[in-house]
């Protein structure tokens, strides 16, 4: 009979064991899926604020070109180019080629 009762507490001893590893591999297991998606999301966060810094840059030089473009100096450059306007007061002198016949 003594026997019998070391055995059954070898038994329960094994058992408990047993669920004191299972527990703590279940915890573990827990923060160990919570780290790696924590380390996904902040190579994301990472990634990101590379985008936007890339776009802020962007931002300026888009807002830069638009500077240039809206210049006095520029707008009368494409008005005298393009449309052929004059200021008032001036005289165009235009050359044209010799007509080959």
């Amino acid at each position: 009979m003594a026997r019998e009762v070391k055995q059954r507490r070898k038994v329960r001893i094994n058992v408990g064991r047993v669920m004191l590893v299972v527990l703590v591999l279940w915890v573990a297991f827990g923060f160990a899926r919570n780290a790696v998606a924590n380390y996904k999301l902040r190579r994301e966060i990472e990634s990101l604020t590379k985008r936007i810094a890339v776009l802020e840059m962007r931002k300026a030089d888009l807002e830069r070109e638009i500077e240039e473009w809206l210049s006095p100096e520029n707008v009368e450059k494409i008005a005298r180019e393009q449309l052929g306007l004059v200021k008032p007061g001036e005289i165009v002198y235009r050359l044209s080629e010799p007509v080959e016949d």
